[in-house]
């Protein structure tokens, strides 16, 4: 019995070392794995660091691109529960050749979102334009007001008033996101900037793509005519809703600073011949078309874009000869625009910068006419800008340029802008 307990004992002592060797492999796998974790959350949130960095504030992160609000509207993201406040501000002087001149309070923003839990939240734009509620010049308006459901980075969902996810402004549209004083006519009258609508639909990033693809209901072409597509914007209120369009949206974000894609809106704006302001079966079915091809580039202290935009209306002539209108069937736009920071080079330590930029557009709303129709020469317009853009900090700016039109007055500007 002793020499058999001896042995035990020494069998169990000569194993010993064999099970505390696997105890400790095992408890360093653990720690390798733990330590491997926290790297990848440090490398994931370096990342989006640069990101920051790397564009100056202008635009959000490229992880959160698929969101499809700017960068004071996308806080209530990163917070893990309760309230988030943001906004914007511009206001403009404009020096107007061969008119008088103006100076007009243009926006004021309040972006409010609330975070509920990891899945649920609310966000909305308030905007409070042209200074006031008096007259026929001001207004305050939702912009926007939707509930999201984050189920994973590939699928999340959206209902209320959306933004439609169309060119690089129509959700972009504070003024740090782009160089000049004033939107390009491309995104204000074939894509009707700033153009939101009620709807419902999905959004994500699969792999180094972000997509967006949502049901609205459409324009209300009852209100289009030969300068564009700007009139049919239905804003929330008391919407046509007989018809709705399809809208979606893909872009390439797989490279840091760069966005690369397009979208399309198909659907009637007729609104099934029922719109109040026109007499019975005045309005047919209309069936609209946009499409567009953007990039927008930043690199360094570059920064590129450009646009292309191009709409078409079925019925335009049935339109025309109802409305007493000139509507086009076709109508089209583009525009590229380069800037440099050039502070970036004479002191790149510096925390502003100064941009320096030249913009060239060109737009005709009635690119294309239906048969028995002529097209209007002065909704064709080529129009030059260049000028300064400068930010003392990323979240401040002040634009200088000026505007050479070949079909309009030329215009000088000045905007004091702001986002937070």
């Amino acid at each position: 019995m002793i020499i058999r307990s001896l042995c035990g004992i020494a069998a169990l002592s000569l194993s010993c070392p064999a099970l505390l060797a696997q105890e400790t492999i095992d408890q360093r796998l653990q720690r390798l794995e733990r330590q491997n974790k926290v790297l990848q959350e440090q490398v994931g949130a370096l990342s989006s660091d640069f990101e920051r960095i790397d564009l100056g504030g202008l635009v959000p992160p490229l992880s959160q691109a698929s969101r499809g609000v700017g960068q004071g509207a996308a806080k209530v993201y990163d917070v893990s529960q309760g309230l988030s406040i943001g906004g914007y501000g511009e206001f403009l002087f404009q020096q107007r050749s061969g008119r008088a001149d103006r100076a007009d309070a243009q926006r004021a923003i309040l972006y409010v979102g609330y975070k509920f839990d990891e899945n649920w939240v609310f966000n909305s734009e308030i905007e409070v334009e042209h200074g006031t509620t008096s007259g026929d010049t001001g207004e305050v308006s939702l912009e926007f007001g939707y509930l999201d459901y984050l189920h994973s980075d590939a699928l999340n969902l959206r209902g209320g008033l959306l933004l439609s996810p169309m060119g690089l402004l129509n959700e972009l549209h504070e003024p740090t996101a782009y160089l000049a004083a004033n939107r390009p006519q491309t995104e204000k009258r074939i894509i009707p900037t700033t153009w939101r609508e009620m709807g419902l639909g999905a959004y994500g990033d699969v792999g180094d793509f972000a997509y967006r693809a949502y049901a609205m209901t459409s324009l209300d072409g009852a209100n289009f005519n030969n300068t564009g597509l700007r009139g049919g914007r239905q804003k929330g209120g008391k919407t046509e809703a007989d018809d709705w369009s399809v809208v979606s949206r893909l872009d390439y974000v797989g490279v840091p600073g760069l966005m690369i894609g397009g979208s399309v809106s198909y659907g009637n704006s007729g609104q099934d011949n029922l719109d109040d302001s026109q007499p019975s079966d005045a309005v047919p079915a209309m069936r609209t078309t946009i499409l567009e091809a953007h990039i927008d580039y930043r690199t360094g202290p570059w920064q590129f874009r450009a646009l292309y935009a191009q709409a078409k209306v079925q019925d335009a002539a049935a339109f025309n000869l109802s409305t007493d209108n000139n509507l086009a069937s076709r109508m089209k736009g583009y525009y590229a625009e380069v800037g440099c920071d050039v502070l970036a080079w004479v002191c790149p330590e510096a925390n502003a910068q100064f941009t320096p930029f030249f913009r060239y557009e060109r737009i005709d709303t009635q690119d294309g006419m239906p048969a028995g129709f002529l097209h209007d020469p002065t909704q064709e317009d080529e129009i030059y800008s260049f000028g300064i853009n400068y930010k003392p900090i990323p979240q401040v700016v002040i634009k200088l340029d000026y505007e050479s039109w070949d079909n309009d007055f030329d215009r000088f500007n000045i905007l004091f802008g702001y986002v937070f």
